[in-house]
């Protein structure tokens, strides 16, 4: 993972930050996840960046006022966790995109004092989701089919 550039596995996963936490689902699997805490301020990072996991690493102990060092493990573990799940992808010769020192000028600041970062995982909802044939939200507004989705009405 060292040298890709992580970014938020879209479209196969949505998320919506809601009161400091992060609700992610994983429309490839079904399952859903929570990020609280510190994990939303990860998550925070890779969507506003294209980083690697080490220039991340800095970036969050650059927002918690810590050295690379004393957050690296726990970082690097929760990247994995979210690589692991589908919820993150690597791009090779990206470059990166703008740090959360960007993000930080438009209010930004950590939720709490560094903890590690939790990625909580629900698997309850897996049939539904699956099952569901709406996904995206288009410009006409809620609910767009999935386009492999079959027509109300239709013979085919």
């Amino acid at each position: 993972m060292e040298a890709l550039r992580l970014r938020v596995n879209a479209p196969e996963v949505i998320h919506e930050t809601i009161d400091g936490e992060v609700i992610i689902i994983s429309l490839a699997s079904g399952n859903y996840y929570s990020v609280k805490g510190c994990g939303a301020d990860v998550w925070d990072v890779i969507q506003h960046s294209n980083q690697t996991a080490p220039e991340i690493v800095a970036e969050v102990a650059r927002l918690f006022g810590r050295s690379a060092a004393e957050v690296e493990a726990s970082v690097v573990r929760f990247l994995e966790d979210l690589r692991t799940e589908g919820l993150i992808a690597g791009d090779e010769g990206q470059h990166g995109g703008p740090t959360l020192a960007v993000a930080s000028a438009n209010g930004r600041a950590p939720s709490q004092a560094f903890e590690p970062p939790v990625l909580e995982k629900y698997t309850d909802m897996q049939d539904l989701v699956l099952l569901d044939p709406v996904h995206e939200v288009g410009a006409t507004g809620w609910p767009e089919p999935r386009p492999d989705a079959p027509v109300q009405g239709s013979s085919a």
